[in-house]
Formats: C-alpha cells, structure tokens, sequence
C-alpha cells in the first residue's frame, strides 16, 4: 500500500517528513507531498491520527504499490483530509464486531398484589475488559452510524433470551426511531421470532419514547398502528421527564405509559403528584395502563398505588438480571 500524505503547512509537512522517515524504506518528496509505503496501512493511519492535532490541515490518499505516475497523480487529487479518515476510523472501531451482548431482566409488578406482569429487556455490552451501559451501546452505534442495527440487535438478543420464567407473562422491549420513523420491516422479524419460540404477539410491549423526534408524528402513529394491528402492544417510555408530548400520547395511542424514574422521585411532591394524577387519568380513560419507573421505596409504591397507577418497576421489586434462557 502506498500513502500520499500532502499538506499546505510547510511546519506540518516537515513533522510529517521527520515522523516518516524512521518508518519508510523509500521516500520520495516532490512540492508537499510525501510518498511513502507502509506494511500496515490502518495501524500506521492510527499513528498519524493520534500525532497530529491539525487533522484538517493534512489530507491523504491511498494508492497501489504498480501504480504508474499518472495514477498515483489522479490518486492524489482525489486525497481527503485526515480528520475525515479520523472519523472513518472511529466509525469502524464503535461497530466492532469484537462486541459482546448481555441482556438482563427486570421484572415490573402489579402494585396492589406485587405479582409479576412482564419483563424488561436491558441491554448491556462488553469490549474486552470494558464493560458497556445501554446508553454506552446508544453513543457508540450513533457516532457510528448503526443505530437502528443495535435496535433490531438488541431484541433480538432479548426474545433469544427468554426463558419458562415469562409464563404468560409480557416482554418489554425497546423500538427506536432515529430518523423520527421506525423499521417496520425489523420489528416484524421480531414478532417472528417471538412466535417461533411460543410467545404470542400481544405478549410483546414495544417501548419507544417521547423524546425522539418524529419526522411526521402522523407517519409514527400510523407505523405503530400496523404492528398494533398483528397484535403486539405500544408503550411510551418516560412520560413526565420534561420531554413530554401530550401529541405522542394520544397520537401513539398507546396500551401503557410509563412514568419516568424522576417523576417518581419527585414524589410526594405536588407538582409530580399532579402529572401523575392527570397521566393516570389520561390513561385510564383510553384504557391503557401506567407503570411507575424507578421505584426504591415503599413510601413511593404506597403513594403510587394511592394515585391508582397500576404497576410498579424499580429496584424495590428488583433489578435487572441475568435469567436462564431456553
């Protein structure tokens, strides 16, 4: 492999040329445009890229070794800057396909009897030693562009993860919208998959949330109401977190809202005890049912189970975890 390196910073192309010439076996310098060849190409773009601060003032192109002059000519004309090929790089490195998938568990309960109605899914991940939250997992798939890839993933990963332990329960399982429209085509694997290992659709909850920023909230509506149709259920995550739509709420039409973990904490605050209150009403008279995030306290499930919200899911029914599978 043959790089041409090229600068207009006369400083830049001197650092470049006294930072090559250890590595190079030949190096031919013609104007500001270095030539040299490289047994490891992306090993070497990773040195340049973490030895030189001003990316955008070097560019680089890439050529075979039997090219002839024209063609190693065009080649450098067609050179891009290095923060480009930064941006490439760390794209490649957050879709490593060196990712290990976890999911957990976490049970959410009716209030009044604390019997287990469904699960959600959680999604975790490890990169060797490293170990990923869900929003670790999120900020890498958006800086490298494959977040609906991790969307249809993670389900995936999930419903292969469902044991016995759901009975007849309901599985909650996250659907995203990153473009402000949902994968339907994704979503309809899931519902596959899910039936292929006995479950039936209105056992799955598709949770999508409130503060994604739907293109055409009509064209969301309208996708949600397709998957509706074939029988799973629609949630909405995180009502009452400041990014609340009353919109989505009643455009999504959904079968359960859930409170935010803040909103909850709030509590018995009266501002969170009226969003809860008028939540609780909304929903109820659309028949869906509310589910409280975040509960830690039995002073907190108490005051829920006062404001008729139906059921509860927080560390005080239990945590997310690991469950046998199959």
């Amino acid at each position: 492999m043959l790089i041409l390196l090229g600068s207009t910073e006369s400083s830049i192309v001197k650092h470049l040329d006294e930072d090559l010439i250890a590595k190079a076996a030949d190096i031919d310098i013609r104007s500001d445009v270095v030539w040299i060849e490289v047994e490891d190409c992306r090993w070497y773009l990773r040195e340049l890229v973490s030895r030189i601060t001003n990316r955008a003032a070097v560019r680089i192109a890439f050529a075979d070794l039997d090219s002839r002059t024209p063609e190693l000519v065009q080649q450098a004309l067609m050179s891009v800057p290095l923060d480009v090929v930064a941006d490439r790089l760390e794209q490649e490195e957050l879709a490593s396909n060196d990712l290990e998938y976890e999911v957990r568990y976490q049970p959410i309960v009716r209030l009044g009897t604390r019997t287990v109605v469904g699960y959600e899914a959680l999604i975790r991940g490890r990169l060797g030693d490293e170990h990923l939250t869900a929003d670790d997992l999120i900020g890498r798939a958006m800086k490298g562009g494959w977040l609906l890839d991790l969307d249809a993933r993670c389900r995936d990963h999930a419903v292969r993860g469902v044991g016995p332990w759901l009975g007849a329960g309901l599985l909650f399982l996250n659907i995203m919208a990153p473009d402000g429209t949902f994968d339907l085509a994704a979503a309809r694997k899931t519902i596959r998959q899910a039936e292929d290992i006995g479950l039936e659709p209105d056992q799955l909850v598709f949770e999508t949330a409130e503060r994604n920023r739907y293109v055409d909230i009509d064209l969301a509506a309208a996708q949600l109401n397709k998957l509706r149709n074939i029988g799973v259920r629609i949630a909405i995550d995180d009502v009452g977190d400041g990014y609340s739509s009353l919109r989505v709420a009643t455009s999504f039409k959904p079968d359960v809202l859930k409170l935010s973990g803040d909103l909850v904490h709030a509590l018995p605050g009266s501002e969170a005890t009226a969003i809860i209150r008028a939540v609780v009403d909304l929903a109820h008279q659309t028949g869906a049912w509310v589910v409280a995030e975040g509960v830690e306290s039995e002073a907190q499930a108490s005051t829920l189970l006062k404001l008729e919200v139906d059921w509860g899911q927080g560390l005080l029914f239990g945590g997310p975890r690991l469950l046998p599978a199959g």
